[in-house]
């Protein structure tokens, strides 16, 4: 089930720790930052797993336990696996799709537990979910990983691409074929992803790859439509073998993520927004116009920053609508409860996403800056005025990792309430970085703020906005993922919080 909220982390979408539905089948995925859940408002990368809702009928519930950074080991080894241990009943099906963070040592094991090497740990961490599935009643599917966007100059995805990193075509560091080995000696199915995307990008070419599938900046991470288009594939692989057949659509017109939309509580006089993707795949007639209308006092907007409008109209031609992210606005007037929807039609097509949002009036209130918050690093220290790794070195990551972060601890000391509305700081360096707040112990489930994936070596000043929620005498976390590059966090400064005591 793919819900999303913007505004709490509380009311972030059924993932890892969701209470079970009561549907007739339910449908595990676990995997890497490219089947992973994403916030629409901060990025434009995309997991298939976050799509793959859409590809079914209602009477199957998705849950996707994808984590950036992630290895076969290190979501063992942290304890993702146990989460989805814990909700798997008989006759559960569960995807398995690792190998992009398992090269990060180039074929070895690495310190960091995300490392390993194909024929031993890769193989042997497969081997436990799949037997550890079937332990519990399960139902394993190996899926092997998405090709990169690494093309020859011939137009073909290269070995490296298709996650052998060898010299020759053998098997020595192929994950592939150690992945395809297993699901043989396991009696296991398996979705080979990696051939059946390596056909699709190849028939579409290069430039067209980084238009409409890959995001720019990486060959490795999917857009809306990338995503999207690899959940169809995935479901008709699935569907081929008759797994699932009959709960399977694999080329639904319209794919809408998240498919409900939940703003949380928005207070009086403030402002929210709300992204969601609407990725055409099939739509009919061929060529036509895709008509949505927001709910009452509520606008929709193709920018995040323009003048939205109740009602928008976006054409369309040869059945397909490719990387379209529009955004709902929310500026309430008054204290009110809304559960309303957006619907969407073209011709005699319609399908609608359902909107909740709760506007509170905040009586009481005295506003406060909290300047300079307590730091944490983790996997980091401080060297020369610089924040760097513990080794001095920085591995070439594409992604976050989940043992390299700094985190800033705002406190509410006060008796009162205390409402977090934005936090500032000063960032001088080179690096990457992903900004995100979260609750739980190991900081999930989160929401992602802000994320930056161009490294230029530059002073900037980020202000992050928000409205979380701080009891009295407790913290709320938030964490800076570091992705590349030694940085200096030259000042955290006007952290604006809200103190309150009741509502209206």
């Amino acid at each position: 089930m793919n819900t999303r909220s913007i505004l709490s982390p509380i009311l972030l979408s059924l993932t890892a720790t969701s209470a079970i539905i009561a549907n007739d089948l339910r449908v595990h995925t676990i995997g890497d930052s490219t089947m992973a859940d994403y916030a629409e408002n901060t990025t434009r990368t995309r997991g298939w797993g976050e799509m793959f809702q859409e590809f079914f009928t209602d009477s199957v519930s998705v849950f996707n336990y994808a984590r950036g950074g992630r290895s076969s080991r290190s979501f063992y080894e942290e304890g993702l696996w146990d989460k989805v241990r814990h909700n798997i009943l008989p006759g559960d099906y569960v995807l398995i799709q690792f190998a992009h963070n398992d090269e990060k040592e180039g074929g070895k094991d690495g310190n960091d537990l995300r490392g390993t090497a194909p024929w031993t740990t890769y193989r042997s961490y497969l081997e436990k979910y799949i037997d550890e599935t079937r332990d519990l009643g399960g139902r394993p599917v190996l899926v092997t990983p998405i090709v990169r966007r690494y093309f020859d100059n011939s137009g073909k995805i290269t070995p490296k691409g298709c996650h052998d990193l060898g010299n020759a075509d053998d098997s020595i560091l192929n994950y592939v074929r150690v992945m395809k080995h297993v699901g043989r000696i396991k009696n296991a199915p398996i979705v080979d992803m990696t051939a059946l995307t390596k056909s699709f990008v190849e028939s579409l070419g290069p430039d067209s790859t980084i238009k409409k599938i890959y995001v720019p900046t990486d060959g490795t991470h999917t857009q809306a439509t990338g995503a999207a288009i690899y959940a169809s594939i995935a479901a008709k692989a699935l569907s081929d073998q008759g797994i699932l057949d009959e709960y399977l659509n694999p080329t639904p017109p319209l794919v809408l993520n998240p498919r409900s939309l939940d703003l949380g509580t928005v207070y009086v006089g403030d402002k929210t927004s709300a992204c969601f993707d609407v990725t055409g795949l099939k739509l009919s007639p061929k060529k036509g116009t895709l008509t949505l209308r927001a709910p009452e006092g509520m606008g929709i907007s193709v920018q995040p920053y323009s003048a939205p409008s109740r009602e928008i109209s976006i054409p369309y031609d040869n059945g397909s609508l490719w990387n379209t992210s529009l955004f709902l606005h929310f500026n309430p007037l008054s204290a009110e409860s809304v559960e309303s929807e957006i619907t969407l039609t073209n011709g005699h097509h319609r399908r609608s996403i359902p909107v909740k949002a709760i506007s509170r009036e905040i009586k009481n209130m005295k506003d406060t800056v909290i300047y300079n918050p307590h730091t944490q690093l983790n996997g980091l220290k401080e060297q020369s005025g610089f924040f760097t790794t513990e080794t001095g070195l920085w591995p070439s990551d594409i992604d976050e990792s989940a043992n390299r972060y700094v985190e800033l601890i705002v406190r509410n000391d006060n008796t009162k309430q205390l409402l977090v509305r934005e936090i500032s700081l000063t960032l001088d360096g080179a690096l990457s970085y992903r900004i995100a707040y979260a609750r739980g112990k190991d900081f999930y489930p989160r929401t992602d703020l802000a994320e930056c994936q161009n490294n230029n070596n530059h002073t900037r000043k980020l202000s992050v906005p928000g409205q979380y929620d701080c009891q009295p005498s407790r913290k709320s976390p938030y964490s800076f993922f570091s992705m590349e590059h030694h940085f200096r966090k030259k000042d955290i400064q006007n952290t604006k919080c809200t103190y309150y005591r009741d509502f209206d």
